[in-house]
């Protein structure tokens, strides 16, 4: 449970394109004018020049096109790739960097299909030969690497190729060809080169770690093992780069990573990355970002430290529009840090879950069965026992994290943000933005805890009560709803929570508004929240249902359930009410609402259109296929019964 495997990779934060003060400027230019796509064979025109300035300028321009998408097609259209990459390699320092920043910042923009068109158009080329040659010159030489000029091209390049490899098979496949994972060991040493060089290189080595046998093989050389091992161990190194690295070695060893040399750095870094109280020191950045206000409403802990290159800084408590930039650079790296450590946990935590589901083909017997028993079965489902990685967690105090990350920005902070000067604006609702992102990754996290561990270590009911009250509370924030990702990250979550109490306490229950907010989602056009929302709303009737006495809340339950079997086009959504209804009917006692709201005969009658729906399904759409299985089975055999009952 709370796995999504659809979704596997982490899109890693990276550092903004540097060396172009002017392309901001060009590119609110070109929002208010609109892109002016005649102007781009002009600019192009730029780039056969015999004159460096003149090619500068034309990969400058050129780099305020590309948030269009249709500028870009037409930049790819023109083969700008064939003309800009031999650029990396000009001796004139700037026109590299302005070459580096402007392949970047398309791979970037574009998407699946630029990177490929970038790919065709030979890029790779470019790219990996400039890595190699500076990569060579560097360790034959005794200079001074740090303030080398090219090295901001250098790291431009490595994050182009990253971009390309998380949207191509064929350019994971040409960066092995042409040992980029050599390249990018190399300069993992924190002696010889900067923070921004190792957090580059740590991010694209993760991605071409990913399920890849050949970089996996390379890293588990002894000499690369070690060199790997000992990143972790420098406190030198930015925090956010050694949780990398972590997400490295387990990309290469799979759940044995904590059997490996690092098993006693790997979990207490995460965990050191998750104690960062983030959202306070978002807040003091928030509030001390305009002058006028001398301190944020609440600061309730003291703010972590981070790494700048070799050194150390904690943020400003007293805001310059100089060091607003910084504070938001160190908050950033933390929230990512956080975000990937989450990640990394939520994977570890599935170690145990390894029970694979058979496929169910559309082309399989569609009829919903038939049923030979006369009843339906009691089948109550044993707790999972704690498996020795989530015990670690816990007694690490991951419970007690967890329950301090699940810190919901309010309407004030937004507010707050949305009502900043213009210059800071952008900065701050990015900020905010990667805040949500990370604690839709610590819901998950939750999600995964929660099937792996037992009870009494949340503290009981009680604690999990005062969880899902927190989760109820998020989702009456109109930011925090509009946000697709969070809300389901919040419900999945939720219905994990619910499921727990269900199966441990009888007075579960929400008020009126709770459960209006609950109907909300169930009618929303986001099937996966809706479905978690129903599952919310299922836990609390079939928890209603077992009382000595009928509730009315439970028909008011089966009235909802009935109209989303009736009204959904999604099957999935569909599916997962047919088998809510048999849940909360299933006690006897509740047979009277079966009655009254004519549960049998609507059932009935949806039997054809299920099979209907079934044949039609996309055949890709997998993950709902175990209940739809589930309902296949007990649908018939719950309608026979209940007809007999009656």
């Amino acid at each position: 449970m709370g796995k999504d495997r659809s979704q596997k990779r982490h899109k890693l934060v990276k550092e903004e394109p540097t060396g172009l003060p002017s392309v901001k400027e060009m590119e609110r230019e070109c929002e208010i004018n609109g892109a002016d796509m005649a102007g781009i064979d002009t600019v192009m025109e730029k780039l056969s020049s015999t004159c460096l300035d003149d090619k500068e300028y034309g990969c400058a321009a050129l780099s305020a096109y590309i948030s269009s998408k249709d500028a870009l097609n037409k930049l790819l259209d023109r083969n700008a790739v064939r003309l800009v990459t031999p650029l990396l390699q000009e001796k004139k320092v700037s026109l590299q960097l302005a070459a580096s920043s402007l392949l970047r910042g398309m791979s970037e923009e574009g998407g699946f299909e630029a990177c490929e068109r970038m790919i065709r158009q030979d890029v790779f080329t470019g790219l990996t030969a400039v890595l190699r040659e500076r990569v060579g010159i560097w360790q034959s030489s005794q200079m001074d690497v740090k303030s080398d000029g090219y090295l901001h091209s250098f790291v431009n390049c490595i994050y182009t190729v990253q971009n390309l490899c998380e949207c191509s098979a064929l350019a994971v496949r040409l960066s092995i060809e042409d040992s980029v994972p050599q390249v990018l060991l190399s300069v993992l040493n924190v002696e010889k080169y900067s923070a921004t060089v190792l957090l580059a290189a740590a991010q694209c080595l993760y991605t071409l770690s990913e399920e890849n046998q050949t970089v996996s093989e390379f890293l588990q050389q002894t000499s690369n093992s070690q060199t790997l091992t000992s990143l972790l161990r420098n406190d030198k190194v930015l925090l956010y780069t050694r949780v990398i690295i972590a997400g490295v070695q387990f990309n290469t060893y799979g759940f044995d990573v904590l059997s490996k040399e690092s098993e006693d750095i790997i979990l207490p870094l995460l965990l050191s990355a998750l104690n960062i109280d983030t959202y306070d020191n978002l807040c003091d950045i928030v509030f001390n970002s305009d002058p006028s206000v001398s301190s944020p409403p609440t600061s309730t802990g003291a703010c972590e430290m981070e790494q700048d290159d070799i050194g150390e800084e904690k943020h400003s408590t007293n805001l310059t529009e100089g060091s607003l930039r910084k504070d938001l650079e160190v908050l950033d790296n933390q929230l990512s840090a956080q975000k990937l450590s989450f990640e990394i946990i939520t994977n570890l935590l599935a170690a145990d879950d390894t029970e694979e589901w058979a496929d169910i083909d559309a082309d399989d017997d569609t009829s919903c069965g038939t049923a030979d028993s006369d009843c339906m079965e009691d089948e109550d489902m044993e707790p999972l026992p704690d498996n020795s990685i989530a015990t670690t967690l816990v007694d690490e105090g991951l419970i007690y994290t967890l329950r301090h990350r699940l810190h919901f920005t309010d309407s004030a902070l937004y507010g707050k943000v949305a009502n900043t000067d213009k210059l800071h604006r952008s900065a701050l609702q990015s900020s905010l933005q990667r805040y949500d992102s990370m604690l839709a990754s610590a819901l998950l996290c939750l999600n995964n805890t929660l099937s792996q561990v037992k009870l009494d270590k949340f503290g009981g009911v009680q604690s999990l009560q005062s969880m899902l009250k927190l989760l109820l509370a998020a989702l009456s924030t109109p930011q925090i709803v509009s946000q697709e990702m969070l809300v389901e990250s919040i419900t999945s979550a939720m219905r994990s929570l619910m499921e727990q109490l269900s199966a441990n306490s009888e007075n579960l229950s929400f008020d009126e508004e709770e459960l209006n907010t609950l109907q909300k989602l169930i009618m929303a056009p986001h099937t996966a929240t809706a479905v978690n929302a129903l599952r919310c709303v299922t836990a609390v009737g079939v928890s209603l249902s077992k009382q000595s006495t009928p509730n009315p809340i439970v028909k008011a339950i089966g009235s909802l359930l009935l109209e989303v079997i009736t009204t959904s086009k999604q099957l999935w959504l569909v599916t997962e009410s047919l088998d809510s209804i048999m849940d909360v009917f299933a006690e006897d006692i509740n047979n009277i609402y079966i009655k009254e709201l004519g549960v049998i005969s609507t059932l009935q009658e949806i039997l054809p259109q299920l099979k209907t729906m079934v044949s039609q399904k996309d055949r890709t759409e997998t993950h709902f296929l175990p209940v739809l299985a589930t309902v296949k089975s007990n649908l018939p055999r719950f309608i026979k019964y209940k007809l007999k009952v009656l």
